[in-house]
C-alpha cells in the first residue's frame, strides 16, 4: 500500500493473574493485525486464543496472495472467522481439558482502498483521527445489549455486576457471526486493539489523553498498559497500536 504504516504491541499478564490468555499478532506485509482474549480453565483459555490467532493468519496469509477490492477482503475475512470458529469450536470438543473453552477476536485489516474491523466478543478496536478517539467496533456482551435496549443506562452500566459477561465467542457455538464493517483511512490515523484489561480499567478520555500526550507508538502502549496496572491490572492487558505515518514521517516498526 503506498501509505507508510508503524506498528507495535504488548501483552502484560497484569498484578493478579497468573498466567496470560491475551495472544496478539501481526503480519506487516499484509498490514494485518490480530488480537485475542481467552477463556476456559487448565490454561484452555490460553490454547484457544493462541489456536484461534495463529488460524486467522494462516487463513489470512494463504487467501491474500493476490490483491483484492474492500468487498472481497470483506468477505475473505468473515470466512475465516467462521473457519477459525468451526476449528476452535472441535478443538474444545476434543479433550475434557478442553471443555468449554473460547476466545474472543478482533483483526485489523489496512489496504489502499481503506480499512477493515472484525470482531467477536469484547476486545475492542479504537481509532484516534484528528484529534478524538472513538470506538469502532460494538461489544458483544450483555451489558451493551441491556445498554442499547434501555434496560439499564451508562451510569448502571460501570456498576453492573456482570459485565464480563459475553453474548458472541470463538469456539463456544458450532456457527458464530462476526460483526465485520469497512471505512475511510486517513493518513495519521492511529488505530488500537486492546483486551478487556485495558478497555475495563481506563476510560475513552483517559485512552485518548495518553494517545494526545505520547509522541512515540511504543511510549504509548507502555503508558496504557502501565495506566491499566495503576488502576488495579485485575486482568491480562494487551495493547496493539497501528499508525498510518503522514508523507512527512518516517513509519518504523517499533514492535
Amino acid at each position: 500500500m503506498p501509505l507508510k504504516v508503524s506498528s507495535t504491541g504488548i501483552s502484560d499478564v497484569g498484578l493478579v493473574r497468573q498466567n496470560n490468555e491475551d495472544v496478539w499478532a501481526e503480519i506487516p506485509d499484509l498490514c494485518f493485525y490480530v488480537l485475542a482474549d481467552g477463556m476456559g480453565g487448565h490454561q484452555a483459555g490460553e490454547i484457544a486464543a493462541k489456536e484461534a490467532v495463529n488460524s486467522l493468519c494462516h487463513l489470512i496469509k494463504k487467501a491474500f496472495k493476490e490483491p483484492k477490492t474492500l468487498e472481497e477482503y470483506v468477505e475473505i475475512i468473515k470466512v475465516a472467522f467462521e473457519q477459525v470458529n468451526s476449528y476452535v469450536y472441535k478443538l474444545g470438543r476434543s479433550s475434557s481439558d478442553y471443555k468449554g473453552m473460547g476466545t474472543t477476536l478482533c483483526a485489523l485489516l489496512l489496504c489502499e482502498n481503506g480499512v477493515i474491523f472484525a470482531h467477536v466478543g469484547d476486545s475492542r478496536i479504537y481509532r484516534f483521527r484528528k484529534e478524538k478517539l472513538e470506538q469502532v467496533t460494538k461489544d458483544h456482551s450483555l451489558i451493551c445489549e441491556l445498554v442499547e435496549l434501555g434496560q439499564i443506562d451508562e451510569v448502571q452500566a460501570s456498576e453492573f455486576v456482570y459485565k464480563n459477561i459475553i453474548t458472541r465467542a470463538i469456539g463456544t457455538e458450532p456457527y458464530v457471526e462476526p460483526s465485520i464493517q469497512s471505512s475511510n483511512l486517513e493518513e495519521g490515523d492511529i488505530y488500537l486493539l486492546c483486551s478487556d484489561g485495558l478497555s475495563d480499567l481506563l476510560s475513552l478520555k483517559e485512552i485518548e489523553h495518553i494517545i494526545k500526550n505520547e509522541s512515540l507508538l511504543c511510549q504509548t502502549a507502555k503508558a496504557l498498559v502501565d495506566r491499566s496496572k495503576a488502576k488495579g491490572g485485575h486482568d491480562n492487558i494487551t495493547v496493539v497500536m497501528v499508525k498510518v505515518a503522514k508523507p512527512n514521517e518516517e513509519a518504523r516498526n517499533l514492535s
